[in-house]
């Protein structure tokens, strides 16, 4: 896989995460509409502790302001398990940079308090806060109170995670503002009740039969109406907006009619032109024929509350927009991985590897096993990629296994994952590589390379589709295709005993052979092109043309490397390139002509051997590490050493 497809792949798990922070934001939005107010605090205290716990935060804290705006404290805290609580609740005298930038109704972005002047520094560290996010709570321009975000860990705070706790700050500030104006209307009402005098709310009474309004100096401000004008129903339905005016005469037809309370919210124009949202209640009094004489009710004005709702509504749909763009961005950017992932990612133009792609269409819409097997250097993890995208397991992530790289001693947990205490060091439970390919696909490269103990317990993984944990004798189950790759003859492993015949028949459900790049040549020239571009790209450099004598010289060339090789070489020679003609050398030992019988094929034995002999003196016969012979030619150690085995290569006594 190229770097970037890596980065590609990359970019696409940032997405998805930032897409499910993204839905839980709209999800906890959407919680909020028509909300009980009882309800209002509970929801916002389970908001704080899923934001957190999806952010991976150590505290969460709400914080309102004093009516005077001069100091603040806490109303709702999370703080997770073992994270002592935030004490904090004066914010002016304990973290007055807070306060400050609350009063300003500006964001607070702290990534790590070190950057910080010393007292301030010592404020937030004084609560164990490293790094902090504030947000100040707005409601029609005023600051209400403030949602911090806090990490005990310095932190980088992206764009994108601003962008969304902001959301949500404006909506926690517009419920609490309509719970606020909720609260001021029951409170109104009970005055109402109880006949109490009620700064905010306007006593009105209709006397029916004379159409005459009375009420009291707050109504005439809420409705707009002047102090000396006599207010009748033809007035009154006139301030009303032509929105809401059909809707009130027949609400006020039927509570003539049929008595009972009257509630209604509507919106009313001032003479000044501006548009108040009231809500009014009352009731219907009738005389002793039964006609109705006289309504009576209050009025409050409750703008404030609509705002704060429409606020809310708004912030949603802004939310439920940017989930909706992400959703399709997510899918623009699988579609654009797609397209450089699969079969459309491997160079071909040969009949060798048409027949190849042809078999890998075939076996990987199924679940069968398959056993990749070719020279080092061909790709063969690219080619189990494209059987994996090609299935129907592409959704999930194919799990990766060097089994040459992971140590004999934990190769057993890797695979299958421990329990803590399972032995010596293991301090905390793993799961291995089969539970996190459960659904997926797993891919075992150098197989060839696993202890004989562990392909027992491979075997058992896949006839019995099910494995145990070291320190757990439970048995998981688990559904998981293998794709394996060998450089290695396997049939040669198992008659010489290194390989067991029964996992060998396991693996070798659907046995797929990549051909050397010898075998391939008329794929060279693209993959040279390929790789040219790729490096050009990378490197910034203008490289437009590939000299003639440099492509006869990578086409006569053996490779032994295979593309891998050829990768290297590219890759070299562009670093190297001071112009927009690209020249490529390669060593003089290697230019053979390719092999055509089996006396040619022996004199390619003796170029690898001579070629490999060559990088060994330079490198002093060191294999492994920067500079050392497997990474000049390209291999990985336990391949070169495989090469030189067979080549018969041994360190000269005298070395």
């Amino acid at each position: 896989m190229t770097r970037d497809d890596n980065n590609n792949k990359n970019l696409l798990i940032e997405l998805e995460n930032l897409l499910r922070f993204q839905s839980l934001l709209a999800e906890l939005s959407a919680q909020f509409i028509n909300l009980p107010i009882e309800d209002v605090d509970d929801v916002i205290s389970e908001s704080l502790r899923r934001i957190a716990e999806t952010l991976d935060l150590d505290r969460a804290t709400l914080g309102e302001l004093t009516p005077d705006g001069r100091d603040g404290y806490a109303t709702h805290c999370y703080n997770k398990a073992g994270i002592p609580p935030n004490m904090v609740q004066s914010v002016m005298s304990d973290v007055p940079l807070v306060m400050a930038s609350l009063r300003a109704g500006e964001t607070l972005i702290v990534r790590n308090v070190d950057d910080l002047a010393q007292t301030d520094r010592d404020n937030f560290l004084r609560y164990g806060s490293r790094a902090d996010l504030v947000f100040p709570l707005l409601v029609s321009g005023r600051v209400r109170g403030g949602l911090a975000f806090s990490s005990i860990r310095a932190r980088d705070w992206p764009d994108a995670v601003v962008r969304g706790l902001r959301l949500i700050a404006d909506v926690f500030a517009n419920v609490l503002a309509r719970k606020r104006a909720d609260q001021a209307l029951k409170e109104s009402e009970a005055q109402m009740r109880l006949a109490a005098e009620a700064s905010n709310v306007g006593l009105w009474v209709w006397d029916i039969r004379n159409d005459v309004i009375w009420s009291t100096g707050r109504a005439r401000a809420i409705y707009g109406i002047p102090d000396a004008e006599t207010l009748r129903l033809r007035r009154f339905l006139d301030i009303l907006l032509p929105e809401d005016r059909m809707r009130i005469e027949e609400a006020i037809r039927k509570t003539l009619q049929e008595g009972g309370e009257y509630q209604e919210e509507y919106r009313v124009l001032h003479l000044d032109g501006r548009i108040r949202w009231l809500y009014a209640a009352g009731h219907c009094q009738f005389d002793n024929a039964g006609r109705p004489e006289r309504m009576m009710g209050a009025a409050v004005d409750i703008t404030d509350r609509k705002q704060a709702e429409d606020n809310l509504r708004q912030a949603m749909e802004e939310i439920r927009m940017l989930k909706d763009r992400l959703q399709q961005e997510n899918v623009y950017l699988r579609r654009e991985i797609e397209g450089h992932q699969g079969l459309s990612s491997i160079v071909s133009r040969s009949e060798v590897m048409q027949r190849t792609l042809r078999q890998v269409e075939q076996v990987a819409p199924t679940p069968a096993s398959v056993l990749i097997t070719g020279e080092t250097g061909t790709g063969k993890e690219l080619l189990a990629t494209a059987i994996h995208e090609l299935s129907s397991r592409r959704d999930r992530t194919m799990i990766r296994v060097n089994c040459a790289a992971i140590p004999a001693a934990l190769i057993e947990s890797e695979l299958f994952g421990r329990e803590k205490g399972a032995y010596t060091g293991a301090l905390a439970r793993q799961l291995g590589r089969f539970e996190l390919a459960n659904g997926s696909t797993l891919f075992l490269d150098e197989i060839g390379e696993l202890p004989m103990e562990a392909q027992a317990k491979l075997l058992r993984a896949l006839q019995e589709k099910e494995i145990e944990r070291l320190g757990n004798p439970r048995p998981i189950k688990v559904d998981v295709r293998v794709i394996a790759a060998t450089n290695r003859d396997l049939r040669q492993e198992v008659a010489n005993g290194r390989f067991r015949e029964d996992l060998f028949y396991r693996l070798n459900v659907f046995p797929i052979h990549l051909p050397p790049l010898r075998e391939r040549r008329e794929d060279l020239p693209r993959l040279v092109e390929s790789f040219v571009q790729e490096f050009a790209e990378t490197m910034g450099k203008p490289i437009d043309s590939i000299a003639k004598a440099s492509l006869k010289a990578l086409l006569d060339y053996g490779w032994p490397g295979n593309i891998r090789e050829l990768r290297n070489v590219i890759e070299r020679a562009v670093i190297l390139s001071q112009s927009p003609s690209l020249r490529i050398e390669l060593p003089s030992a290697l230019s053979a002509s390719p092999p055509s019988s089996e006396s040619g094929l022996a004199l390619l034995t003796d170029v690898e051997r001579n070629h490999i002999l060559r990088i060994l003196d330079a490198t002093g016969w060191r294999i492994r590490g920067p500079a050392g012979a497997a990474e000049l030619l390209g291999l990985k150690p336990s391949t070169l050493e495989s090469r030189m085995a067979k080549l018969g290569i041994r360190r000269p006594t005298s070395k």
